[in-house]
């Protein structure tokens, strides 16, 4: 279900399946997997090579581009 808690600054709907991007550059091109989406939160894991990692949760106030957000890499 779309609500207001599930779109970036940016229009994009957060849902279960996309791949983001992490563009702090401290994380070195992580990417994540968002897994579920809830409370205005995307709870992810980290995905690389095909292999999904650790999790994490992210707010989606912070899921835009900027210097320590995110990208949207594939639906």
């Amino acid at each position: 279900m779309t609500t207001p808690d599930n779109i970036t600054k940016e229009g994009v709907e957060v849902k279960p399946g996309q791949v983001w991007k992490d563009l702090d550059k401290r994380s070195y091109g992580r990417q994540c997997k968002v897994i579920a989406v809830e409370d205005g939160k995307a709870k992810m894991q980290h995905y690389a090579r095909g292999q999904l990692g650790s999790k994490t949760t992210v707010s989606i106030r912070r899921m835009y581009k900027h210097s320590t957000g995110w990208e949207l890499v594939s639906e």
